[in-house]
């Protein structure tokens, strides 16, 4: 007896779940971009850290700056982050301005933190302030990054802006004009 042939070299049950996996993978997808609308109406414009001479040195300030702007960016609770200075920020009405004044800086050793585990530590303190152009303070509070372990001293600069983009993120900001778009 011969064996019968299929029109379909694979048999449909081996297709099924492959086929039910994608649909299922295109409908959460879809689905996580409409639940996930841009969390805020607002803006932020970061402003570099405020230090006095000498007191942090200008890898750090500007290391601080960039991570900054690069953690508020991966948070997604603002429209836009901008940079200080940025013409494009003056035409947006729901603006914040992040403000960083430097507190405390203790330049540690990479080395003596590779050789004991107890000293050696870079630490990086500021005093984070956010206000709209013309309101009230939303939040204001005091943010460390620090680097004990291992890793380069620009390490605690991430650090630093990972703590301060997580005071944000879980911040309820106020309601937004009408003017902002929503």
């Amino acid at each position: 007896m011969k064996p019968q042939r299929s029109l379909f070299p694979v048999p449909l049950s081996r297709l099924a779940g492959p086929a039910l996996l994608l649909c299922l993978l295109s409908l959460g997808f879809a689905g996580f971009a409409e639940d996930n609308p841009e969390t805020s109406a607002w803006a932020i414009q970061v402003n570099p850290v405020e230090a006095e001479e000498g007191q942090l040195p200008p890898d750090f300030s500007m290391a601080v700056y960039e991570d900054v702007i690069a953690q508020l960016q991966k948070t997604k609770k603002f429209q836009q982050v901008y940079r200080a200075g940025d013409r494009r920020a003056n035409s947006v009405p729901n603006l914040l301005v992040l403000h960083m004044t430097l507190q405390n800086f203790e330049l540690g050793s990479q080395t003596t933190r590779a050789v004991t585990t107890v000293a050696g530590a870079t630490k990086i303190q500021v005093h984070l302030k956010v206000t709209p152009r013309d309101g009230p303070v939303v939040v204001e509070r005091d943010v460390q990054g620090t680097v004990r372990l291992f890793g380069e001293n620009l390490k605690a600069t991430y650090a630093l802006a990972k703590d301060i983009a997580g005071v944000l993120r879980d911040t309820s900001l106020p309601a937004t004009s009408k003017a902002g778009g929503q």
